[in-house]
């Protein structure tokens, strides 16, 4: 269905061409697959990354935040290639309330699009979080920026630099050797057994600075509409156009990011201008 909404769209506006590194060679290593990524997105190497989705959506991957079910309920996204030659990928991400865990979950689904396009049943998911963990955050800047003594308040900074929870950034400095096995369970059982004074929930559950930030939120659907069709979008105008039920499209448009303030307001005035009963259209 979304699939059927992104051609519609695309009849009246253009969307970003695919930049993703296309048919990574077999037996590529995560690590190597997200800098090839970050280079192929213009990424500089010792550098965070603003928005994640925002980016993913510039390189020509649509993400939807959706209230949605998911293929397995432990996890917060998926993602499939999609089209007549599976040639359009997707990403698919629930709405929660940490900023942390979309950023993760994204570059965790990018990992799989790239890694395990042509595979066939279970995927590997420690590949996917390696590479979600060097997509955020390339070793070589990991390795720079690790503290001399780990604890999860020295780690703090990183987790604010680089917009990644303190349970990734663990498990991320295991991998690169800079933190010893025994040293990770206790940090991990701290992690489960702290709390938020004014939730009470574990900081395994709600790290500290969750609420710092709002979730990242896509855009790209809203922006064709908008663009294509020189109105701001509603899920009556999307259900016209693919069929598809008002409430999932309402749900879709629901987990879009606002247009900024300036663009509303023009749009706003080319709505008043044009006549009440025409949608004017643009060719793309």
């Amino acid at each position: 269905m979304l699939y059927e909404l992104l051609w519609a769209l695309a009849k009246h506006a253009t969307r970003p061409p695919l930049r993703i590194p296309d048919r990574l060679h077999p037996g590529v290593s995560p690590e190597k697959a997200a800098g090839l990524t970050r280079a192929a997105l213009d990424l500089p190497e010792g550098e965070p990354i603003s928005h994640v989705i925002h980016t993913v959506e510039r390189a020509g991957v649509p993400v939807i935040v959706a209230d949605v079910g998911t293929p397995d309920a432990r996890h917060d996204a998926f993602s499939v290639w999609g089209g007549d030659f599976h040639e359009q990928p997707l990403v698919v991400v629930k709405p929660v309330n940490s900023w942390e865990r979309t950023r993760w979950s994204v570059a965790h689904e990018l990992g799989h699009l790239l890694l395990h396009r042509s595979s066939v049943g279970e995927v590997n998911e420690e590949e996917a979080n390696r590479f979600a963990n060097e997509f955020l955050f390339p070793s070589r800047s990991l390795k720079e920026e690790w503290p001399a003594a780990v604890t999860l308040s020295t780690l703090m900074p990183l987790k604010r630099r680089w917009q990644m929870s303190l349970a990734a950034l663990i498990k991320h400095g295991q991998w690169n050797g800079l933190i010893e096995d025994h040293r990770v369970t206790g940090l991990y059982k701290q992690l489960s057994s702290r709390r938020d004074p004014n939730t009470g929930v574990t900081w395994r559950v709600q790290e500290p600075g969750w609420s710092d930030q709002d979730p990242e939120r896509p855009r790209l659907i809203s922006a064709m509409a908008e663009r294509g069709l020189e109105t701001m979008p509603t899920a009556e105008l999307l259900c016209s156009m693919t069929g598809w039920a008002e409430d999932l499209l309402g749900d879709v448009l629901g987990g879009q990011r606002p247009a900024p303030a300036v663009q509303r307001e023009q749009v706003k005035r080319d709505q008043a201008n044009a006549p009440s009963n025409v949608i004017a259209l643009r060719r793309a």
